[in-house]
């Protein structure tokens, strides 16, 4: 009787589950300050209106910054809204180093950088540094305002030619040594090129006439090679047009001196005519380079006492003419200046011919190679005499 009650109640407690409706299935959300909670996955978009979310990672408080320095603590699921409108993950990606002139490094916001630019501060360190040199030619970057204390205090320098030697080999390859190992480097085949002038060492200058031309720029590249230098003659009416050719061979430390405007023959000039064509060439040698010709070379070398007078400068002649213009030919121009040439020269020769341009290639390493320096007149001049003066005339300067 007993188990036939409880049999019952078993089956009874069967059909009553059997009838019951079925359960909603639960959705876990999660808040920012670190709640859980399940609800009916039906309501989870009620839910996530007021600031639950799906899972931890999308409910994690992150901070957000922008380029004035602003920050914003959000939660992670806003992140990318945020990026869209000019926020940014971390603070690195919102400041930059600025730099000042004695060495100060300062992390500004990006925002500000022209505010701290207006006052001296820059964007860039090699905006504020200088590379100086010891005198075992070692690099050293310095701060500009500091330049001044490290030449005098460090023996540093602020050019590397003044510590250095251009060398060169006779398979084209350069270098620049140290001036304490320049003949440990003779005595294995290689040659001193260009740099700053040594009285105490043969130079010559090479002259070039009647330019600028389209050849120029061949002879100047020629002589940047060999860290050389020339005195380029030119004519006023040239030298509009080939400015940037000026101004390179000013920047290479090349002289330029006047030969007039048109390439007059000045021995048959009056002095207000003379005086015409020297001061217009000057006026546009010094609107192309910033600079007034310091020497004058007087067309086909004509001159007398009316053009010494007129001119009120030092009239360059020649010891060396290679008659270039007239021979068209590399290796005849060669072949005259290995001739003639000796210490204190000074060769003509004219950029408007392509030979020529083509002998500079030749007769600039061959100069170099017999310990010959390459400077400039005045250079030769100031070595030799101190200073060049008004109105004499200059063929060789020993």
């Amino acid at each position: 009787m007993y188990r036939r009650i409880i049999s019952i109640i078993l089956m009874c407690m069967l059909l009553a589950v059997s009838f019951m409706p079925l359960a909603s299935a639960g959705s876990t959300l999660y808040s920012s300050d670190g709640r859980t909670i399940i609800v009916p996955t039906e309501e989870v978009p009620l839910y996530k209106e007021v600031g639950w979310f799906d899972s931890p990672e999308e409910a994690k408080i992150i901070t957000m910054y922008s380029m004035d320095g602003r920050t914003i603590d959000i939660v992670q699921a806003q992140r990318d809204a945020y990026k869209k409108v000019g926020w940014y993950d971390t603070k690195e990606e919102v400041m930059i180093t600025m730099y000042s002139m004695d060495g100060r490094a300062l992390p500004v916001y990006k925002a500000q950088g022209e505010l701290y630019r207006e006052v001296g501060w820059y964007y860039n360190l090699s905006d504020v540094t200088i590379t100086m040199y010891d005198t075992n030619g070692e690099e050293h970057t310095v701060f500009k305002d500091n330049a001044e204390k490290e030449e005098k205090e460090n023996n540093l320098y602020y050019n590397k030619k003044d510590v250095m030697q251009l060398m060169f080999a006779d398979d084209g390859r350069t270098i620049y040594v140290p001036f304490n190992k320049v003949e440990d480097y003779l005595k294995v085949g290689w040659y001193r090129g260009g740099g700053k002038v040594d009285p105490s060492r043969p130079m010559v200058a090479i002259t070039f006439d009647d330019g600028p031309g389209k050849y120029t720029d061949k002879i100047l590249s020629c002589l940047e090679k060999y860290d050389a230098r020339a005195t380029f003659f030119v004519q006023g009416k040239n030298v509009a047009g080939y400015k940037a050719v000026l101004q390179r061979a000013d920047a290479l430390g090349c002289e330029i001196g006047n030969h007039t405007w048109n390439h007059v023959n000045l021995s048959s000039c009056g002095s207000s005519t003379i005086a015409s064509q020297i001061s217009n060439t000057n006026n546009a040698v010094f609107n192309a380079i910033g600079k007034y010709p310091a020497l004058c070379r007087p067309p086909y070398g004509a001159y007398n006492s009316t053009v010494k007078n007129s001119v009120s400068m030092p009239i360059i002649m020649w010891s060396v003419d290679t008659l270039d213009w007239k021979t068209r030919n590399a290796q005849k121009t060669l072949a005259s200046v290995k001739k003639s040439t000796t210490d204190g020269a000074i060769i003509l020769m004219h950029d408007i011919h392509s030979p020529t341009a083509d002998a500079a290639e030749m007769v600039i390493p061959y100069l170099l190679k017999q310990g010959y320096q390459l400077v400039t007149v005045s250079e030769l001049i100031n070595a030799r005499h101190g200073y060049a003066v008004n109105g004499k005339v200059y063929n060789k300067v020993n």
